[in-house]
């Protein structure tokens, strides 16, 4: 919301606005001015928002007699309007669409369909408290030089474990990762020996949806990876089997990187919106979505 007038020209960001389904009002949190600069002066009367603690920016009256709510009426006679307000900006599309940086954005804005117009970018990357306590990446390893020529030709398989329990009592999720076009798909599970009957279910769908079968499996040397009925299922579809040797996860990189883009942008959502431990589920599957 900019604010104009003949003696003030501000800026104000009025973040979060909480909206109450069975409220016929819009509630706004005074400490949200005080925060942008502005001070308040005010009695039972009325309440007085001022700029620079002389210029009326904003004057709130009680909804009926001796109440405690009050409501917007107008501005002061310095004001002589509101200039805008902005339905979406950079941090709110910056928090829908799973915490990316400011390049990512800015490819987005610029090849998406009904991507909101009008969004200024900073021309630094401003500091967001979700992406700093949930994006820590360890150095990278060298990229593979080997990659598949067809989808589904090759595809890269990992297991993810949380300590909490998610909302609907899930504790793991596996991941699917085409090496040829990064197209990813995640499944949340209850136990590890659940994981057979998702790879059956993904192979089916391979086979239904694409018309086309998988040449090569890569995971690494997990238990869930190496039972009996997990590779007789793969050999039954004639499925080349590879795995990483002991300690070595950079060998099924493609999987590894996938987990930590996917649980950064998670982590950043979650934190960021205060949401309780084992909503995990809701987070990663929102991110693994965009």
């Amino acid at each position: 919301m900019i604010l104009k007038g003949k003696k003030v020209n501000k800026t104000l960001r009025i973040y979060p606005v909480y909206h109450l389904p069975r409220l016929t009002v819009r509630l706004l949190s005074l400490g949200t001015f005080l925060q942008q600069g502005l001070s308040i002066y005010g009695n039972a009367l009325r309440i007085s928002l001022l700029a620079n603690s002389k210029i009326g920016v904003l004057l709130c009256i009680p909804r009926n007699p001796g109440d405690t709510i009050y409501c917007l009426k107008g501005t002061s006679a310095h004001l002589q309007s509101i200039h805008s307000v902005f339905v979406e900006d950079y941090e709110i599309m910056h928090r829908w669409l799973g915490h990316p940086s400011k390049d990512i954005l800015s490819h987005a804005r610029d090849k998406t369909i009904g991507f909101p117009k009008g969004i200024s970018f900073p021309k630094a990357d401003p500091i967001c408290p979700g992406c700093a306590k949930g994006k820590m990446p360890s150095k990278s390893f060298p990229t593979s030089e080997s990659h598949a020529k067809k989808p589904f030709e090759k595809i890269h398989s990992d297991l993810k474990s949380f300590s909490v329990v998610s909302y609907h009592k899930h504790k793991y999720y596996i991941s699917f990762v085409d090496n040829y076009s990064s197209y990813s798909w995640i499944v949340c599970l209850r136990a590890k020996s659940s994981a057979i009957a998702v790879l059956k279910h993904f192979l089916a769908m391979v086979k239904n949806q694409f018309n086309t079968t998988i040449k090569e499996w890569m995971s690494d040397a997990g238990g869930e990876y190496k039972s009996n009925e997990f590779l007789n299922t793969l050999k039954d579809y004639r499925i080349k089997v590879l795995q990483s040797t002991p300690h070595t996860p950079q060998q099924n990189g493609c999987a590894k990187q996938f987990n930590c883009t996917c649980m950064d942008k998670a982590q950043a959502m979650h934190l960021e919106a205060c949401l309780p431990d084992s909503w995990w589920e809701f987070a990663v599957e929102h991110a693994v979505h965009y």
